[in-house]
C-alpha cells in the first residue's frame, strides 16, 4: 500500500468535505456543527446528553455549548432536565428543528448524490467504514463506523 499517497489524499478529501459542508450550511443559514447536532438528534430515537453529542460529532465541550445555545435560540432544540441526574440536561430536537433538518438534509443528500455518482454504494461505504474504524481505534473516539441511517426515527 502507498501509505504516503493515501494519507495525503485522505487529508485533502477531509478538507474538501469540510469546505463542501461549510458552503452547504452557510447557504441554509447554519453551521456544519449545528447541522451535525440536528442530524444526530433526528436520527436517534432518544434524548442525548451534551457529552454524548460532543463525542459523536467530535466537538469540544466549549464549542458544543455555543452550538447548543445557537440551536436553542433558533428554536430547533430544547434542553430538558435529565431524570436520572438532577443536575444534568438532555438535548431534544423540536418539531421546528426536525422540519429545518428535513429540508437541509434532503438538499445535502441531493448534493452528495452528485459527488458519489461514479461510486458503487456498497464498496464506497465499506471503504469509509474501514477508515473510520482505524481512526476511532487510534483516537479512542466513540465507535460510529457501523452507524446506519434509519429514516423511520422521528424527533422526540
Amino acid at each position: 500500500m502507498d501509505t504516503t499517497t493515501l494519507a495525503l489524499l485522505l487529508t485533502r478529501l477531509g478538507r474538501l468535505n469540510e469546505q463542501f459542508l461549510a458552503e452547504h450550511s452557510r447557504a441554509h443559514g447554519t453551521t456544519p456543527a449545528e447541522m451535525q447536532v440536528l442530524m444526530l438528534l433526528h436520527h436517534r430515537d432518544e434524548r442525548l446528553s451534551p457529552s454524548a453529542i460532543a463525542g459523536f460529532i467530535v466537538q469540544t465541550s466549549g464549542g458544543l455549548t455555543a452550538t447548543l445555545r445557537r440551536l436553542e435560540e433558533a428554536g430547533w432544540i430544547e434542553r430538558l432536565p435529565d431524570p436520572a441526574d438532577g443536575r444534568g440536561r438532555l438535548v431534544a430536537l423540536t418539531d421546528q428543528g426536525a422540519a429545518f433538518h428535513d429540508a437541509v438534509f434532503a438538499d445535502l443528500l441531493d448534493r452528495y448524490r452528485l459527488v458519489f455518482a461514479d461510486l458503487h454504494d456498497d464498496d464506497a461505504l465499506d471503504a469509509v467504514r474501514d477508515l473510520m474504524r482505524g481512526f476511532e481505534r487510534l483516537g479512542g473516539g466513540s465507535p460510529s463506523a457501523d452507524w446506519t441511517y434509519r429514516p423511520s426515527v422521528t424527533a422526540s
